[in-house]
């Protein structure tokens, strides 16, 4: 089987889709598939066996790359004859469509939602009017209403999205959910619990939240904050991973000490189980990654119905609130500090990723030339 891959960066060291399409294209190359990748930017060295062609779309501005990008692209992968076309957004040009950030007119209208009226109106006024909006929702419509692909739905929600804005047909979507690195997170690294905590400054009977998040304010920072602040004087620390600024320290002065700035981090395989739950109040999410790699470490979850993840909590692995309800947020970190203090037990309800790439091949596969 010769698939092609289309991503604007192919790169194992973005989260999110550059990553998926990474670890994607080694997994069908060491299966034995020719594997191209048609891409504007590679990273690293990629497998011998995998085909990288970069096209010199434009970098700057953000629309022009997509758009360019996108053309580059269908001249190229039209003339490759026999090859299963796969791609995970900005391009024309598929066979199997896979939206790693989901639906875009989904995510347009939840992420300004964190907005209060009447601005919420005014900021969706002047992004309809953006041209990379203009392109995104272009590209969305020509994918769901001309190339009409099949579609690998990351999550529920997504496909219930795919459904209700673009009424795509149930038997042309796939559910296959994003996998987890079982064998990186895993409750086994509770080990070295008191070593991390120790690098923190947490006391080993502290009660640690874990917000985890690349965009702290899509992801619900401040909605954290404002339920921490409702949660005084119960004693609790919260340790935040991620970028972050003078405006974040300066929420958070009312809490005091208790809210701790670890910056980036790649330990994050033993930082969940040194915590007690994951905190993720995010606007949207399609499959939050940090959600699966909680769950999978062992640890408890709090997140919201904006986010696909939610689709594998239940009342013994965490709790799922609205998004921007403080008060609901704060109450469901209430639940989780006087509930029972321990481990949570997954079982078969996380697949590996290399389980999850399988049934990727199985969608591919049925689309063979």
């Amino acid at each position: 089987m010769n698939v092609s891959l289309a991503i604007e960066k192919f790169d194992p060291h973005v989260g999110g889709a550059e990553r998926y399409c990474w670890d994607l294209a080694h997994f069908l190359a060491r299966r034995g598939h020719g594997v191209t990748v048609i891409c504007m930017k590679a990273t690293g060295l990629p497998h011998p066996d995998v085909r990288v062609i970069q096209v010199p779309a434009v970098r700057f501005p953000q629309f022009l790359r997509h758009i360019s990008f996108a053309f580059l692209h269908f001249i190229k992968a039209r003339k490759m004859h026999g090859f299963i076309h796969f791609c995970v957004g900005n391009t024309f040009f598929m066979d199997i469509y896979q939206p790693h950030g989901g639906v875009h007119r989904s995510w347009f209208f939840k992420e300004t939602a964190r907005y209060e009226q009447p601005l919420r109106s005014l900021v969706r006024f002047i992004k309809r009017l953006s041209l990379k909006d203009t392109v995104q929702r272009l590209m969305e419509w020509w994918a769901f209403k001309v190339a009409r692909p099949r579609v690998i739905a990351i999550s529920e929600m997504v496909a219930n999205d795919m459904a209700r804005f673009f009424q795509y047909p149930k038997e042309r979507i796939h559910l296959v959910p994003n996998g987890v690195d079982l064998d990186t997170y895993d409750p086994k690294n509770r080990v070295h619990r008191e070593a991390v905590r120790q690098g923190f400054c947490i006391d080993s009977d502290d009660f640690v939240f874990l917000f985890v998040a690349q965009n702290p304010k899509l992801k619900g920072y401040d909605v954290l904050i404002d339920a921490c602040i409702r949660l005084l004087p119960l004693p609790f620390k919260v340790l935040v991973v991620g970028p972050y600024d003078s405006g974040m320290k300066r929420k958070a002065e009312p809490l005091g000490g208790r809210v701790l700035f670890a910056g980036k981090s790649r330990e994050l395989a033993r930082i969940y189980p040194a915590c007690d739950c994951l905190v993720h109040p995010t606007y949207y999410d399609a499959c939050s990654l940090v959600v699966l790699e909680s769950l999978a470490s062992g640890v408890p979850v709090i997140t919201t119905n904006a986010n696909g993840a939610s689709m594998y909590l239940d009342d013994s692995n965490g709790s799922v609130i609205d998004p921007g309800d403080a008060s609901g947020l704060s109450e469901a970190m209430k639940n989780m500090m006087v509930g029972p203090r321990g481990r949570i037990s997954i079982g078969s309800l996380l697949k590996n990723h290399h389980t999850v790439f399988s049934l990727v091949e199985g969608v591919m596969a049925s689309h063979e030339p």
